[in-house]
């Protein structure tokens, strides 16, 4: 992704960049007070000024030249000089380069410490003289322990830095070149070891005063080290964690939106990068359940979306069928121009529609200026002849109200039939319809029609008000119907 042209604030670069210097600088900071302490344990303050001037000049200084070639790249990139593609392997390899330009600068100050007063050459070094198992113990330590620390505060601030480039320019990591259990090892190891060959190299040089100073000395440095590197370390690679799970959460609770930012090159990297992915197609399947539940009842899309075959499994169970008519919708449409007949019938199913749907039941399919709607299949619904009769009494209520598109006034009429039907797939291999087949839908139908004969707005058969237990409702007697004859009726609610 190509960054913005429009140049960013330059107090926003400068303040993101300077946290980077600030991470460099630790080290410098660190041995400041690692000198203050030595002088006060050994009282020789005389030395701090020429150690604190090295020491400024080889992890201030020097480190700050090196971490500029580093993080210009960046600078430019968040200044909308160059793509985020050209930084991105700089990126990833930040931690690692920063620590090898620790390296480099650290290596010489140390040497200058502590080599020229083997040789004779006086220039205040901090160490009395010390024998080579102390110095090359302190020198692999010392190295070792600023070269870790600084890896893990630059990785630490690249966390936060991928973070802000995510949320301000909507950019993330693609490369994973890094290893998790490799960084964790190494700190590890390191912490394990580094006290114990600090106190061995003592016990091999001194003894004495000289050997408990100098014991006493490395314990305190071990200590407060470890201390410093676990909390960067814990800095570094718990956020990562906290963050994906936070993700997880917002996803388990249906929020298909989040998105992560990916803030290393390591398995922790590549696990958001995934999630990324992993929501991406939760979302574009929602998205599909969605919008193909605008054509189809939600719970058969789910299904469809689920079998991966593109057909729903066939089930047979007991439903109640719902049919309904508007009536004199034919003389309405002669009056209206085409447009307001299409207004006033998207209307009447917002009206309708979320009632079926509130008690449970499922629009299976529009027919004209009516519907077929469904209860008990293909989603279970608890008492469904009941929930189909509540539906039925409410969407006369929410009618009653008022006009429709502003000035039509409508008046319904609506079937109800309860038995055995069958869920079934119907169709091409091109073309596909889910419905419910059976007697039970056709008797629904012709009972929606008898409205007609009996003036009424709710007709229900014997087997649908049987099944619901209602008292509110009329025995209007027998009738015979295309394919059936005595079938017994009743009005629901008034007439």
């Amino acid at each position: 992704m190509t960054a913005s042209t429009d140049a960013a604030p330059r107090t926003a670069v400068n303040a993101v960049i300077g946290r980077y210097y600030l991470a460099m600088a630790v080290p410098f900071a660190i041995d400041v007070i690692t000198l203050v302490v030595y002088g006060v344990m050994h009282g020789e303050f005389e030395l701090l000024p020429l150690n604190v001037a090295m020491s400024a000049a080889f992890l201030v200084v020097a480190v700050s030249i090196g971490a500029y070639f580093l993080i210009r790249p960046v600078s430019r990139f968040i200044a909308g000089e160059i793509s985020f593609g050209e930084i991105e392997p700089a990126l990833t390899s930040l931690p690692r380069r920063s620590a090898m330009v620790m390296a480099i600068c650290y290596m010489p100050m140390v040497m200058l410490r502590m080599l020229p007063r083997r040789y004779g050459i006086d220039i205040d070094a901090m160490q009395e003289d010390p024998n080579w198992p102390d110095l090359l113990a302190s020198f692999v330590v010392g190295t070792g322990g600023n070269v870790l620390l600084i890896f893990f505060i630059v990785s630490a601030y690249l966390d936060q830095l991928c973070e802000h480039l995510f949320r301000t320019r909507n950019v993330n990591l693609h490369v994973f070149h890094g290893r998790f259990r490799r960084k964790v090892s190494v700190a590890l190891l390191y912490m394990a070891f580094a006290g114990v060959m600090l106190l061995s190299a003592d016990i091999a040089s001194y003894s004495g005063q000289r050997l408990v100073r100098e014991a006493t000395m490395d314990v305190v440095a071990t200590i407060v080290g470890a201390l410093f590197m676990v909390f960067w370390i814990n800095h570094a690679l718990s956020r990562p964690v906290a963050r994906l799970d936070h993700g997880m959460r917002q996803v388990a609770k249906g929020d298909y939106q989040v998105r992560l930012p990916v803030t290393s090159d390591d398995e922790m990297g590549h696990a958001a990068g995934r999630f990324n992915e992993m929501v991406e197609g939760l979302s574009e399947r929602e998205y599909l359940r969605d919008t193909f539940g605008k054509y189809v009842s939600t719970s058969v899309a789910t299904a469809i979306l689920d079998n991966r075959t593109g057909r729903v499994v066939d089930t047979t169970g007991e439903a109640t069928l719902m049919f309904t008519d508007i009536e004199g919708f034919t003389g309405l449409s002669e009056r209206l121009a085409p447009a307001e007949v299409a207004s006033v019938l998207n209307a009447y199913l917002g009206a309708v529609v979320p009632v079926i749907q509130r008690h449970g039941g499922v629009v299976n399919s529009f027919i004209g200026d009516g519907l077929f709607a469904t209860f008990n299949l293909p989603l279970p619904c608890e008492n469904h002849a009941a929930a189909a009769i509540a539906a039925a009494i409410d969407i006369q209520q929410v009618l009653d109200e008022g006009p429709f598109a502003g000035h039509v006034a409508l008046r319904t009429r609506i079937g109800l039939n309860t038995g055995t039907v069958i869920g079934v797939t119907i169709g091409t291999e091109n073309r596909l319809n889910y419905t419910l087949l059976g007697d039970a839908v056709n008797v629904a139908s012709r009972v929606e029609q008898l409205n007609k004969k009996f003036g009424t707005r709710i007709l229900a058969t014997e087997s649908t008000v049987c099944a619901a237990d209602s008292s509110d409702c009329e025995r209007l007697g027998t009738v015979d119907v295309r394919g059936h004859e005595n079938v017994v009726v009743y009005r629901i609610g008034p007439a």
